[in-house]
């Protein structure tokens, strides 16, 4: 590169961070408060390309179809729906299940589900219990994930905020953190995140105490990274960000509410600002932006602590409000769980004493371990637990059976429920323009990314989308279909 042009792009670095981070500084607040939608916004037409030269892949917590179809969706999320409308958009997209955020999260860049995969739940259990540490490392992964084969075939890959990629070998890397409150998130990226992400976050106000937590903050932090990365020199051919303001609101209100209308629209304001970003830099047209929820929500209102039946049962040792030890125990993905035992006779015991509960509560119901495996779940456990609509589960050994939730609304229920259906949006070089999918499941999309960046991945359990694409000439990549999954040794 010449140093003339050398400069330049430096210049477009440097001005494209400012500009995002003034915008950062001017938009960032509560996700309640009223947002005022402009009309659907204008997009180019993509280039005539087979391959885009940049992916994004960005997720929205808890996004729904709904948001961008529907007939206010110009209003709701006007750049989404623009994306939507003049790209590729789903219906619906079937959740793996169980449709919980870390889980969700690997199937959509594994392309198979938990029994593969291995991200079962969101918290990791441990000889005392299911503690506070999340399955945040990307060594936890049994199954490769699309930004690793991308690396390996020669790609730079950011990954920011998505979970389950700690300590991945990839350029530049934000890894999800959960930090206390007043942390210095650039500080904790310095530590454990590697090439630019610890610089860029700092320019993009990543040493602000409110982007120490998931929220507003946070994602305005790492949409401006994402826009100063694609600009840099050398840029990443595939960047993954998830956006989680609209946790926040979901976990403090009901999917319909005014509280999650403003998190959705502020989260598609962070998705226009990274629209405009490539825009003014003059690479919109040559990249493929993909956004995908991880999982529908629904409203709830009473928890169930079902390992309070198990200590009762002698088969779990409370201890402070967390487990001492146990021979049997529940791990809670929201609407589901997952009872995990040291061996038949606690499972067998287990088992009796949560369908007592269920029969006598009415709040859930228990699911066999075949049933489990045939839905993907968690080979480990020796089985399961539903609840039904407006319950949820929780992990504490405390307390009374039954208490008001926590939460007011969650995800975590079976796949079959539509409220756990998520949404899905493709724009960009080589796809048809305007096409909408009747259905789609989170497995497919790894495999239609890797089809559409030209890369070789497998094995996978999803199917590559090959009628999105608008030219029958682009070469097919390997996408090798999954071995079979490992018979779950005997359960109960």
């Amino acid at each position: 590169m010449s140093a003339a042009r050398a400069r330049k792009r430096v210049g477009l670095v440097t001005a494209a961070l400012l500009l995002a981070t003034l915008a950062c500084a001017t938009g960032r607040g509560s996700s309640s408060r009223s947002v005022m939608a402009p009309a659907l916004v204008a997009l180019p037409t993509p280039a005539p390309l087979a391959r885009p030269a940049r992916m994004l892949l960005i997720s929205i917590h808890g996004l729904t179809a709904d948001r961008y179809l529907a007939s206010d969706g110009a209003r709701a999320m006007p750049t989404l729906a623009a994306l939507a409308q003049q790209g590729v958009a789903a219906e619906s997209m079937l959740p793996a299940f169980p449709p919980a955020s870390y889980p969700a999260h690997a199937a959509l860049v594994t392309g198979v589900s938990a029994l593969k995969h291995g991200i079962a739940a969101e918290r990791r259990l441990g000889k005392q219990g299911v503690g506070a540490a999340r399955l945040d490392q990307a060594s936890d992964l049994r199954a490769a994930p699309l930004w690793q084969a991308v690396a390996q075939q020669g790609g730079g890959v950011a990954l920011l905020d998505w979970p389950t990629t700690g300590g991945a070998a990839v350029a530049d890397l934000a890894p999800d953190l959960v930090l206390p409150a007043g942390a210095n998130w650039q500080a904790a990226l310095a530590t454990s995140g590697t090439g630019r992400a610890a610089e860029f976050a700092l320019r993009a106000g990543g040493s602000d105490p409110a982007a120490a937590a998931p929220g507003a903050a946070r994602d305005a932090s790492l949409v401006t990274m994402a826009c100063g990365l694609l600009l840099a020199e050398p840029a990443p051919l595939l960047v993954l960000v998830r956006l989680s303001q609209t946790q926040v609101a979901l976990d403090a209100a009901v999917p319909d509410s005014e509280t999650a209308r403003a998190a959705f629209a502020a989260s598609d304001a962070e998705l226009g600002r990274l629209v405009r970003c490539l825009g003014d830099a003059g690479l919109l047209e040559t990249t493929g932006i993909a956004v995908a929820g991880d999982h529908g929500a629904m409203p709830v209102h009473t928890e169930i602590r079902v390992n309070t039946a198990l200590a009762e049962a002698g088969l779990l040792v409370p201890s402070d409000g967390g487990v001492r030890s146990f021979d049997a125990i529940a791990r809670s993905n929201g609407g589901s769980a997952f009872v995990y035992a040291t061996s038949d006779d606690p499972a067998l015991l287990a088992r009796r004493a949560l369908a007592a509960v269920a029969n006598g509560t009415g709040a859930f119901r228990v699911v066999s371990a075949s049933d489990m495996v045939e839905r993907g779940a968690d080979p480990e456990a020796w089985f399961g637990l539903d609840a039904e609509p407006g319950y949820v589960f929780a992990d504490t050994a405390a307390g009374p059976l039954l208490a008001p939730a926590s939460v007011a609304s969650a995800g975590g229920f079976a796949t079959s429920d539509p409220h756990m259906a998520t949404g899905f949006v493709a724009w960009g070089p080589g796809l048809r323009r305007g096409l909408r999918v009747p259905g789609l499941r989170q497995t497919d999309v790894a495999p239609t990314l890797a089809r559409w960046l030209g890369v070789a991945f497998g094995p996978v359990e999803g199917r590559a989308m090959v009628g999105w694409f608008a030219t029958s000439g682009a070469p097919a990549i390997r996408a090798e279909p999954a071995e079979p999954a490992p018979n779950a040794r005997r359960r109960n």
